[in-house]
């Protein structure tokens, strides 16, 4: 973590979950931090608690109230941060939201929004801060997707189809900006202990419930677990970072053996469902 200190870092959805769990681990070590989401509570709120983990008295630590389904409304924000910090040495895209319901079930507006959000939300940061990094030669920017974001699975369609898209975009950022010496990687985290999984779980069917209650590989983590492998990754080279073993497992088994995993995952949709009958 001595590697953060005095580092430039820009945070969405740093004010609760993940997001939050980074950044106050960021400031600890000593980082100059910006933390993004819409919620202004709770931004204040956890930019008092980088306050008190900062070891530094002339760290910089701001909080900005921003929707990142709004471009220009990141385009100032992002303008803002740079001349506010004097630069920026590594952007974080880890706002997002799960929404879980087979594909006809699932409202129209929450398909939209799903992709205004994970996916939108990636691109129009990237996008924002990709001059200055170009200007300047370096840096790095980390897209958080998901497990999902390469294995599909019953009732997360909808879910799946946006984290994939940060993937893909990924993917072509990487070369464009890898061109200027600045580098963009992805993470890919299991299920992660958040107030956004309190209210995922509210109405997740119960067919959902057994799939992942039973499986081996879906390995419940602590955000401030997942935001330490994320900063791992963040400074390691590689471009794509599954985190734990599991993660690594289901990585490699999907990218070498997709038919085996459609196997298992369809066997154990069947026994959900023999459990729990058929879903109307």
């Amino acid at each position: 973590m001595n590697d953060y200190e005095a580092k430039r870092v820009f945070i969405s959805g740093g004010s609760q979950g993940l997001g939050r769990a980074v950044a106050l681990q960021l400031a600890a070590a000593g980082a100059q931090v910006c933390i993004a989401a819409r919620g202004t509570e709770a931004l204040q709120e956890t930019l008092a608690e980088m306050q008190r983990h900062s070891p530094r008295r002339d760290a910089k630590l701001i909080a900005r109230s921003l929707d990142v389904t709004d471009p220009a409304a990141v385009d100032a924000v992002a303008a803002d941060v740079v001349a506010e910090l004097g630069g920026i040495d590594l952007l974080i895209c880890s706002q997002g939201f799960a929404h879980c319901g087979r594909v006809h079930d699932v409202p129209v507006t929450d398909f939209k929004r799903l992709i205004e959000v994970n996916y939108l939300g990636h691109a129009y940061l990237s996008r924002a801060f990709a001059p200055h990094f170009i200007r300047q030669k370096s840096g790095t920017i980390v897209m958080v997707s998901s497990v999902l974001g390469y294995l599909g699975t019953y009732g997360y369609a909808a879910y799946s189809a946006s984290k994939w898209a940060i993937v893909g975009f990924a993917e072509g950022l990487r070369q464009e900006l890898g061109l200027h010496g600045v580098q963009v990687k992805v993470v890919y985290p299991g299920t992660i202990d958040t107030p956004g999984l309190a209210q995922e779980n509210i109405d997740k069917p119960e067919v959902v419930w057994e799939l992942e209650s039973n499986n081996a590989f879906n390995k419940i983590r602590s955000a401030e677990e997942v935001a330490r492998r994320l900063l791992v990754a963040a400074r390691g080279r590689r471009f794509e970072n599954p985190l734990g073993w599991d993660g690594w497992l289901t990585f490699l088994a999907s990218r070498y053996a997709p038919w085996l995993v459609r196997a298992l995952n369809d066997g154990d949709l069947r026994k959900a469902i023999a459990k729990h009958g058929p879903a109307e």
